[in-house]
């Protein structure tokens, strides 16, 4: 399911993290690095984007709980073969910096989002956000039909578990939940009558308990991502730059699952050579195009045709159009 105007919020949200990475211990001056520094907020306008878009897709199908086996497939599907080759592509840069190879009990354990229970750090630090994503898709596979169509009883398990992280903030997945929430918000605001005051009321106990929790910058990046799905018209992104933007959030995953080993690579080699090696810019530049090259490739030759594979497979009831869908691509 492609929105415009969220797929250009995805390739924001990309280009922010990726340079964060980039400016970020490459050898770079503390000036340069200080360009990047707030780009890691990236990561919570993905969530807020997930917490909707999710729950939305789930709604337009028509889910059951008896769906959830298909579901979960689907979501293996779309996650899991760009991610096998972001762990191959992470094994071989290791190899080539002479740096030692995770053992095999932490890559086998990467495949089930389980490598930092055991105590096995991620392969790729990036790769922690594809844990708590699984976890906010088996929390809703599990009680979409039940809470989350009606949005009284979904508010409720906001507080309860916006509660847990008042009370525990090391709870898996619980620190990052508020994002999620202001998505889920946002979807009950479209579709089950979800009242703008108490909409209003709720997004602001959300971001006030965000700035206690996380912090105000991601309060700030938190509030603008849902600005911009609420008011950003998808007529915007048909040309010129926009339409890159949305590009951009198609091949989002991808640049996101390579651009720490391959990009920073590059800026990192790019110091050895004359000319190049002086100018910090484009150092970035460089390191900017391959990441995006490098996802592009793994985009049009693994991600492309496991997504196809996973749209062939349908849920048991009938899907039904929603006048939201104005703004879906075919």
């Amino acid at each position: 399911m492609r929105i415009r105007h969220i797929d250009a919020l995805r390739g924001i949200a990309a280009l922010m993290v990726t340079f964060f990475h980039l400016t970020g211990n490459t050898g770079l001056l503390k000036q340069t690095a200080a360009l990047g520094q707030y780009g890691y907020l990236g990561v919570e306008v993905f969530f807020v984007i997930s917490g909707f878009v999710l729950p939305y897709s789930l709604h337009k199908a028509q889910y059951q709980l008896k769906d959830f086996p298909t579901f979960l497939f689907k979501r293996i599907l779309r996650i899991y073969p760009a991610y096998i080759v972001a762990i191959v592509i992470s094994i071989v840069v290791t190899l080539m910096a002479g740096s030692p190879v995770m053992p095999w009990q932490g890559l086998t354990l990467h495949i089930l989002f389980l490598n930092d229970v055991f105590g096995y750090k991620f392969i790729s630090p990036v790769f922690w956000t594809l844990v708590v994503e699984f976890q906010f898709y088996i929390l809703l596979g599990l009680l979409f039909q039940h809470l989350f169509i009606n949005n009284y009883r979904s508010i409720l398990l906001i507080m309860i578990l916006l509660s847990f992280l008042l009370i525990n903030r090391h709870m898996p997945f619980i620190p990052f939940f508020p994002f999620f929430a202001l998505g889920i918000l946002i979807y009950h605001k479209h579709f089950t009558g979800l009242k703008t005051i108490f909409f209003l009321l709720l997004s602001v106990a959300i971001l006030i308990i965000i700035v206690q929790t996380a912090g105000i910058p991601e309060a700030i990046a938190s509030s603008a991502a849902v600005l911009f799905i609420l008011f950003v018209k998808p007529e915007l992104f048909r040309s010129g730059v926009p339409r890159a933007l949305l590009w951009l959030g198609t091949i989002s995953y991808s640049l996101y699952l390579t651009h720490w080993e391959l990009g920073r690579a590059v800026v990192s080699v790019c110091r050895r050579f004359p000319v190049i090696g002086g100018s910090e810019t484009i150092r970035l530049i460089a390191g900017l195009t391959f990441s995006i090259l490098c996802a592009y490739i793994l985009y049009r030759f693994i991600e492309k045709p496991s997504i196809n594979v996973s749209h062939k497979l349908h849920y048991k009831t009938k899907e039904e159009e929603k006048p939201f869908l104005n703004q879906v691509q075919p």
